[in-house]
């Protein structure tokens, strides 16, 4: 056997006396009777990778785990990263996921610490939200302040005629837009200025007119039967204002020599959207005016009074109220006296006609 200058098994070139490759570790003993490796010059030359080749390498090199979209586009694929069998991965998915779930409870106390003291961290952020949009909360959105709207009277007997008396110390302000051309905006106070026990609370709706401020009252007394209102200028006129037992479809008359008029309850306990709040609990009467020709939808709240006047569709604003705030109740009686000349010769001696 003549010398072997490389060896058969992979090619390598051999030095003589060895007795393994030193690439491949071959024992050259056992090339006995095989032909000689061919020389390199006479070797088929390896063609040199092409460019999408090399790069499908690198990629290879640089993606170890396929992306989620391979899996989706090959359903039932199972692949195993190098190195790593599905047991392993399993086991490494589990490992990462609870470690995962620590990290996002230690984040939420941490970020719970940092902000429960803050205003918009704290636990009772949706009640005070809440509290803002019932009315009581005398601050707005942009953190400025704003009149407070007076708390609704708590649950109340909504047959009662007196229950949709203002409270003393209440303070409405009151678009008005009536058929025959009054327009303007007005406020209405009300205040308790009349000894006689009878006469429940006083109001006055104050306006300006052609630049000059004008204002009268009015005063409301409570009998067995309901509710009835005195003009100051004619103390001695009493006209009816709402029934007791109210029900849906009561109705109750008044006529004199100039006035035939007519109420119905048409509903109870209506929630009325003015805007800048929900009046709860309102109740609507229809009147019908039938010496003048004239007809409304009034809504009466609870403690409030009356706060919206609409036309019989119930689409055009008579009268409605744009705000509702509370003043000193010494203050709102100065305001009812200064409007109220007759207040001290107020009563209700059942002479009134």
């Amino acid at each position: 056997m003549g010398e072997l200058r490389f060896c058969s098994e992979c090619g390598a070139p051999l030095t003589p006396g060895d007795r393994f490759c030193g690439e491949c570790g071959f024992d050259i003993n056992n090339m006995v009777g095989k032909p000689a490796a061919p020389d390199a010059s006479q070797r088929p030359a390896v063609p040199p990778p092409t460019y999408q080749q090399s790069q499908q390498s690198n990629q290879r090199l640089q993606t170890s785990t396929p992306s989620a979209e391979e899996h989706g586009s090959m359903p039932g694929r199972n692949y195993n990263p190098p190195g790593t069998n599905s047991s392993g991965s399993k086991k490494a998915l589990i490992i990462m996921a609870s470690v995962l779930t620590l990290l996002l409870l230690a984040g939420g106390g941490i970020y719970w610490w940092l902000s429960k003291d803050k205003p918009g961290g704290d636990p009772g952020g949706s009640e005070q939200a809440m509290t803002q949009q019932n009315g009581s909360s005398d601050a707005s959105d942009d953190g400025q302040n704003i009149p407070a709207v007076p708390a609704q009277p708590p649950q109340v007997d909504l047959s009662r005629a007196a229950t949709y008396l203002s409270e003393p110390g209440l303070k409405c302000t009151a678009l008005v837009n009536y058929p025959d051309g009054t327009v303007g905006v007005v406020e209405r106070i009300s205040g308790r200025v009349v000894s006689n026990e009878a006469v429940r609370v006083s109001e006055v709706e104050v306006g300006v007119d052609m630049g000059e401020e004008y204002g009268f009252g009015f005063h409301y007394v409570e009998r067995a039967d309901g509710t009835y209102y005195i003009l100051d200028n004619s103390p001695n006129e009493i006209f009816p204002v709402l029934k007791n037992n109210l029900t849906i479809g009561q109705t109750w008359d008044y006529q004199n020599e100039y006035d035939q008029i007519t109420w119905t309850v048409m509903d109870m306990g209506v929630n009325l959207d003015l805007g800048f709040s929900v009046i709860e609990n309102c109740l609507i009467v229809h009147e019908d005016n039938r010496a003048v020709e004239y007809q409304a939808l009034t809504y009466y709240a609870p403690g409030r009074g009356i706060v919206a006047v609409r036309n019989p569709g119930g689409k055009e604003d008579y009268y409605k109220l744009t705000a509702i705030t509370t003043v000193d109740e010494a203050q709102a009686a100065d305001t009812v006296r200064k409007w109220s000349p007759n207040y001290s010769i107020i009563k209700d001696d059942r002479t009134q006609n």
